[in-house]
């Protein structure tokens, strides 16, 4: 690894939105509710862009948007595998996640996409 590798900086005046997420556990508790093994509140980039995708079971699946925070959310988790988003009076699902690394392999920023 080269020397002086430096992290990007992060936009952090466009954090204008304040959430709240829950990181879910595969399973379910006795009750049939989720296991949550984590709550996040925090503030983000929360990008509403309609989108369509079809799924790997085939079904079709409407994406709302994106939410963007800043780092990592969940550093104990490998994976964020599934949850919910509680933002600006909606409740979103979490579809995917993905962790973009800085140059010097840290994580820059947690993306949720949301349906």
């Amino acid at each position: 690894m080269a020397k002086n590798v430096k992290k990007i900086p992060f936009p952090d005046w466009l954090l204008n939105v304040n959430c709240t997420i829950e990181l879910y556990d595969s399973g379910l508790t006795e009750d049939g509710e989720p296991i949550v093994i984590g709550t996040v509140e925090d503030r983000c980039i929360f990008s509403e862009k309609s989108k369509r995708i079809i799924d790997t079971d085939g079904t079709r699946v409407d994406l709302i948007g994106k939410i963007i925070l800043k780092g990592d959310i969940a550093p104990l988790l490998p994976k964020i595998k599934s949850g919910k988003v509680f933002i600006a009076d909606k409740e979103l699902d979490i579809y995917s996640c993905s962790r973009p690394r800085n140059p010097d392999g840290t994580i820059y920023s947690t993306n949720l996409e949301v349906m």
